[in-house]
């Protein structure tokens, strides 16, 4: 058996070219060479520049790689392709996107870098070769790739963890796998992945010994690693280094590691990161001490923890236009460590106005309310390492004015209480109890139609009201980012509890929750496939306050759809059931039109009536979308596109007309990336006429039902493109939709 044998081969790795037949007859080539020289030397200097101007790549590919992608060869090679701008020639004269160079030495040293790739790979009989096509300013390359067979594994030996605990768990589930091509980078990963595993089974001076047999002709390798474990030991003393006014014991209990657990190398790492969310140091590591490394004897370990404290006061303050909010601004305040045990304290004010139509002048054409500004002020003490180093508790209390557009405007002051508890990697559940009091204001067209109390006087329902909830909630994310997610997944969870047996009033009682889960996928270099469902529903009571039982949840707790987060070709929260009241205008002489007037005059309703639409929500709810997300070849890649499909529906079942027919609003969109995440712009298309629903006239305080279902005519029959433009919705906003 020959023992890591190489043999010597030789290939062309130039640029496909071939060279000429050289004869050795000496006067003709001194000849030539003079009259070469000769001819160079007159040649005028603008000729020179040309011979050595630099050449754009505009074309870069791979044939006959099947083992290795073709992005990763890109990626292992100096040379590189233009962007996408430049080697496109449609493009090309917009002058946009990055120009890459030619260089003919350093190209040269990438067909070694490549054949070094594939040996490395396990492919040592790869020949490559090249085709470059150069013309005055431009150069096109090809590679041509040559495989061959590769030297493949034979047999993997893990030798030296027969006294380990469990060592069938060090040799299942390895990178290198009999029959697999011998990679050298998964030769050198197999040994770090047994290492690791030591270590998290309490040996951090495990040490991994690897070689191999190599059979050249028979394309055979045998593969042994042999193991030294070390002292298994546990954890001793724990040194906490670096604090000023925060406690050690503090640091100990939010890392979770106690004198006496086994060594684990993931869970010493982990302890780095919870110190890192406890939100009070700038900088946290924590390490064994190599200092004071244990004999053959010795069963314990002493871990350091070296801490640097950050400021504990801090002060922000934002502004800001968006579609929904129009104007609105932020300011805050966040002390640490407050009365000691690493504390947090935070104060959040934020005021806002809800918008019609991206613009908050027209809000008063419907309602005076709207104009008023929306507020919210916050403050939260938070607990850490309540029940462990893992948990936490919150104790909130605010004041709010929030309102939904054409839906409801509530004010209310109140708390909350909340512990929570990271149960796995990525995953915390929440578990909290607030009382709030407070009053919701909602369009009375929406009692008139789930209720039939149609009295615009009624104060039943506006009427100051406690709320009393038990909620509780799950979150994983496994997302590689919070703001702008590219792969991975998020799942969400939660759900609410009112009822007048845990203090809540009588018309604040339900059942609710809710399910939304995402998924992100990358493709290419830059490309994104997300998806998200998200699922919710409302198990109401029945109250006995009319003539008859029915079924209420309050308007500020029912479903909505609709929006740039939603289903994108409806406006805020008009997906679903709807109403419409209608306010009759007056003739010249100022008689108002009433229902008989209709077949009298072909003008009805006056031009001077209004028409306001109150979404009424339901009590199930659907949304899902499909989206693709791409960088541009612009502005360095910080400008992405997308495409998306929306679906959803809102409705309820208890009513007599219940539309449950999905609706789909495909669309496009652009986004910036920001410090801040993706600055968004959407562009929506509903390719249905307006919602169906009925339609009531307000007049001498009530509200008069005129039809039971009522379909607005489209608008412009006679002119195409503004019914075109009725249908299209712009959403414009910061983050993604999902």
């Amino acid at each position: 058996m020959e023992r890591r044998q190489s043999t010597s081969e030789r290939g062309n790795g130039g640029t496909g070219e071939r060279r000429p037949h050289v004869r050795t007859f000496a006067p003709s080539l001194v000849l030539v060479v003079a009259l070469v020289a000769l001819f160079a030397l007159s040649l005028p200097a603008s000729a020179q520049d040309t011979l050595s101007i630099e050449r754009v790549v505009r074309g870069l590919s791979f044939k006959g790689n099947r083992a290795i992608d073709a992005e990763i060869l890109r990626n292992s090679i100096s040379t590189s392709r233009s962007s996408q701008w430049q080697w496109t020639a449609l493009l090309r004269w917009t002058g946009f996107g990055q120009k890459r160079y030619f260089d003919e030495t350093e190209f040269r040293r990438d067909v070694l870098r490549l054949t070094l790739l594939y040996r490395q790979s396990g492919f040592f009989e790869t020949k490559i070769d090249t085709v470059v096509i150069r013309k005055r300013a431009d150069v096109w390359i090809r590679v041509l790739i040559v495989e061959g067979e590769p030297v493949r594994i034979g047999s993997v030996t893990v030798e030296g963890v027969d006294g380990v605990q469990r060592p069938q768990d060090l040799r299942t589930d390895l990178p290198l796998v009999k029959g697999d091509p011998f990679s050298r980078f998964k030769f050198r990963a197999t040994a770090d992945t047994i290492r690791s595993r030591l270590q998290n089974r309490g040996y951090p001076y495990a040490e991994v010994y690897r070689n191999y047999d190599e059979v050249r002709g028979q394309r055979i390798a045998s593969v042994r690693y042999s193991v030294v474990p070390g002292p298994r030991v546990k954890l001793g003393k724990i040194v906490v280094t670096g604090t000023e006014l925060v406690s050690p014991g503090v640091v100990r209990r939010a890392a979770g590691l106690a004198p006496g657990d086994l060594y684990r190398r993931d869970v010493v790492a982990r302890s780095q990161i919870d110190l890192y969310r406890a939100d009070v140091f700038s900088h946290v590591g924590v390490d064994i001490d190599t200092v004071s490394r244990p004999g053959p004897a010795d069963s314990t370990i002493t871990v350091r923890i070296d801490v640097a404290e950050g400021k504990f006061y801090q002060a922000r303050v934002g502004a800001g236009y968006g579609t929904l909010d129009c104007l609105r601004g932020l300011v805050g305040w966040s002390g640490r460590n407050i009365f000691g045990g690493g504390r947090t304290f935070d104060l959040t004010g934020r005021v806002s106005r809800i918008g019609t139509d991206g613009t908050c002048a027209r809000q008063g054409d419907l309602d005076p309310e709207r104009l008023k500004v929306n507020y919210n002020m916050t403050a939260v003490l938070r607990q850490p390492a309540v029940f462990g180093h893992r948990s936490s508790a919150a104790l909130s209390v605010f004041a709010e004015r929030r309102s939904e557009l054409n839906v409801f405007i509530r004010t209310a002051q109140g708390g909350e209480l909340s512990v929570s508890q990271q149960v796995a990697w990525q995953s915390n559940v929440t578990l909290s109890y607030g009382l709030s009091v407070g009053r919701t204001i909602a369009d009375p067209a929406i009692f008139c139609s789930l209720q039939n109390l149609c009295r615009t006087e009624d104060t039943l329902f506006s009427l100051p009201r406690r709320v009393s909830t038990l909620g509780a909630s799950f979150l994983w994310d496994g997302s590689n980012s919070p703001l702008d997610a590219s792969r991975g997944a998020v799942l969400s969870m939660q759900g609410r509890f009112a009822s007048p047996t845990i203090g809540s009033d009588s018309l604040s009682q339900f059942l609710k929750g809710i399910v939304d889960l995402s998924a992100y996928h990358r493709f290419g270099r830059t490309g994104v496939f997300a998806w998200r469902v998200r699922i919710g529903g409302i198990a109401p009571p029945e109250l006995g306050f009319t003539a008859r039982a029915a079924k209420f949840v309050p308007p500020d707790e029912r479903l909505y759809a609709g929006g740039p987060n939603s289903v994108r070709g409806y406006g805020q929260n008009e997906l679903g059931p709807l109403v419409r009241v209608m306010t009759l205008g007056r003739d010249s002489l100022g008689n108002v039109f009433r229902d008989s007037d209709k077949a009298k005059n072909p003008d009805f309703p006056a031009r001077d009536s209004t028409m306001r639409a109150a979404p009424t929500g339901g009590t199930r709810m659907v949304v899902g979308s499909l989206e693709v997300r791409a960088a541009l070849p612009i502005l360095s890649g910080r400008l992405s596109g997308a495409l998306f499909l929306d679906a959803g529906q809102v409705f309820d079942p208890d009513r007599a007309v219940a539309e449950r027919r999905l609706r789909f609003t495909p669309g496009g969109g652009l986004r910036l990336r920001t410090p801040l995440g993706p600055m968004r712009l959407d562009v929506a298309y509903r390719p249905y006429e307006q919602t169906a629903g009925p339609l009531y006239e307000s007049r001498d305080g009530q509200l008069l039902p005129l039809l039971a279902v009522y379909q607005p005519p489209p608008p412009g029959l006679d002119k195409p493109l503004r019914r075109f433009w009725s249908h299209v919705k712009l959403n414009f906003s910061v983050g993604q939709a999902f």
